[in-house]
């Protein structure tokens, strides 16, 4: 059985460009071989490809558009992100929104293309709506807590469990994740007894000094 599931959404930061994605990526998939943890990586779009080819474990693109077609300049296609051997997106991140209607056709089109999809929901009511939706994972993670490093888990533990029972009241049968200021071993350890099965983590890994003890810091509550 797998274990619980980390997600690193290495956003645009500094450290993550050029070879900093590739150099995070192989920290990411070395804690994963050691742990037996499941643990996804989500670069810069400019970085899929290269990821793709070089790690073992899943990469997803930070975001996907839900724009159509050939005449679609700039935009970042599912079709494209399952072209270059990405697993799959997170999708609705609080920097990311995307509207009602476009992220249950998102869904949808990732799944036909065999293409995962983590989903983020900022309240337990939210997360309620979107359980229908069927993705793999989805991840309750309050904007205001995001990159503070003061847990959702710690300072709003009563959203958690709320989330998690929102969620499966809902018929959610996939895996729930939580995320937002999440930073250390307590912090997760604590997202677990609150009912979640994993942690979408970004400046708590990408700023620290060694990636590769953070996320195996990180990993070890989930075995």
């Amino acid at each position: 059985m797998v274990k619980g599931t980390l997600i690193i959404n290495f956003k645009n930061y500094p450290e993550v460009m050029g070879d900093g994605s590739a150099r995070l990526a192989k920290a990411a998939q070395m804690a994963s071989d050691r742990t037996g943890a499941e643990v996804i990586v989500a670069p810069p779009a400019p970085m899929l490809a290269m990821l793709a080819s070089e790690v073992e474990i899943q990469v997803y693109a930070q975001a996907v558009s839900s724009v159509e077609g050939d005449r679609t300049t700039g935009a970042v296609l599912p079709e494209a992100v399952k072209s270059v051997g990405a697993s799959g997106a997170i999708l609705n991140h609080s920097e990311s929104r995307v509207a009602p209607r476009d992220l249950r056709r998102l869904v949808a089109r990732l799944s036909k293309l065999s293409l995962d999809s983590c989903v983020c929901a900022r309240t337990s009511s939210e997360a309620a709506r979107l359980a229908t939706l069927g993705s793999r994972y989805l991840a309750i993670e309050p904007p205001e807590l995001i990159g503070t490093g003061v847990a959702v888990s710690r300072a709003k533990p009563g959203l958690v469990s709320s989330a998690v029972e929102a969620a499966r009241g809902s018929g959610y049968k996939g895996r729930l994740l939580c995320g937002a200021g999440i930073v250390g071993a307590e912090d997760v350890e604590k997202a677990v007894e609150l009912g979640a099965e994993g942690v979408l983590v970004s400046s708590g890994i990408v700023k620290a000094r060694s990636w590769e003890s953070r996320i195996e810091e990180l990993v070890r509550p989930l075995g």
